[in-house]
């Protein structure tokens, strides 16, 4: 009965420190995520910058249209005609879609056999968290006080 007791309450306790400790690890984790694909958006635009920058440095054709685009350079006795051009929209961002983190295989297959409840609502939520922790706290000090063995009693040979 006292392993009983003990066992139902670390089966209550247990949830309740692990559970949300997960959850904090995943939003971390898709944080970790979130940063690497914006690292790698900067770092594709820090190649197109590179790019181009040895492009200016190298190429007089690459000059020469950025003379003409962007510093309105015009060469004598040229002739120009204005044309209306829609402005290319730039390139949108790629969407971020996180990967979800999954838990250890041992732990998947335990969890594969539990039923489909919210889980995060009995043992992560600050309402029914310290309630669930108390009870089974309880249940355990119950096992304790009614079965554990008190220190400096010997069994005796008639007990059993």
């Amino acid at each position: 009965m006292f392993w009983l007791l003990t066992g139902m309450g670390l089966a209550a306790f247990a949830p309740c420190v692990i559970l949300p400790e997960w959850r904090a690890y995943q939003d971390l984790r898709v944080a970790e995520q979130a940063e690497g694909h914006r690292l790698a958006a900067l770092q594709r635009e820090v190649e197109h910058q590179r790019r181009m920058l040895d492009a200016m440095r190298g190429d007089p054709a690459v000059i020469a249209r950025l003379a003409q685009r962007d510093l309105h350079f015009r060469r004598p006795n040229e002739q120009t005609v204005k044309v209306d051009v829609p402005r290319a929209e730039p390139a949108a961002a790629e969407a971020f879609v996180p990967e979800p983190v999954e838990p250890p295989t041992v732990i998947a297959r335990a969890l594969a056999r539990l039923p489909s409840l919210d889980y995060d609502r009995i043992f992560c939520e600050d309402e029914s968290r310290p309630i669930i922790m108390a009870l089974s706290l309880s249940l355990m000090i119950v096992a304790l006080v009614l079965f554990g063995r008190r220190a400096g009693t010997v069994p005796r040979a008639d007990d059993g």
